[in-house]
């Protein structure tokens, strides 16, 4: 009998085992199914904004619908690159980096210029502060992320970056030090 309830716990912890496999399983298909959907709606905008690239194309030839409807398509493929960016490990991550590099020599071919700023001073020429953070690895005034990258085009600013500046932490006795003595 001893066996039996051996064998009969054995399979009901495995059984139990299973359902939990299976439950995390959904669960990642899920996850998956939703981010793919999030896909197709980007790719459908990505085609749309094409299609409107074609015909202004083909219409009067007013250069600047041509770079509005370019830069247009460059925020969407942006939009999902930083997206997939959240999830380095992701292989949504490296398509998303494939098209947002191909964009960017798209966008350049035509004279577009992709203003990303990350590591670097702020400029006030390039961009425009959106907030602040604090990282302790760069500068005070460097940019930390960009929210929203800016357009050169012929060398004139269309749009400046959206970006976080960064805003070191101070160190208080360092400054009330000389006003008011020694902390000790």
């Amino acid at each position: 009998m001893a066996i039996f309830d051996f064998f009969k716990y054995s399979a009901k912890h495995l059984a139990e085992t299973v359902q939990k496999a299976e439950d995390r399983m959904s669960g990642h298909f899920r996850e998956i199914n939703e981010r793919l959907q999030k896909i197709e709606i980007m790719q459908k905008e990505i085609s749309f904004q094409i299609e409107e690239i074609d015909s202004s194309l083909q219409g009067d030839g007013d250069e600047m619908v041509f770079i509005d409807s370019l830069i247009a398509l460059a925020d969407i493929i942006g939009d999902f690159y930083y997206y997939a960016a959240e999830n380095k490990d992701s292989p949504l991550f490296e398509q998303a980096h494939m098209m947002w590099n191909a964009a960017k020599n798209k966008a350049d071919t035509a004279g577009l210029t992709i203003i990303e700023a990350a590591d670097e001073p702020f400029d006030f020429n390039n961009h425009t502060i959106n907030g602040t953070a604090w990282d302790n690895s760069l500068p005070a005034g460097y940019v930390i992320k960009t929210l929203k990258c800016g357009y050169i085009f012929r060398d004139e600013v269309i749009r400046q970056a959206a970006v976080i500046v960064n805003k070191q932490e101070f160190n208080k006795e360092e400054i009330l030090s000389p006003l008011c003595g020694d902390f000790d």
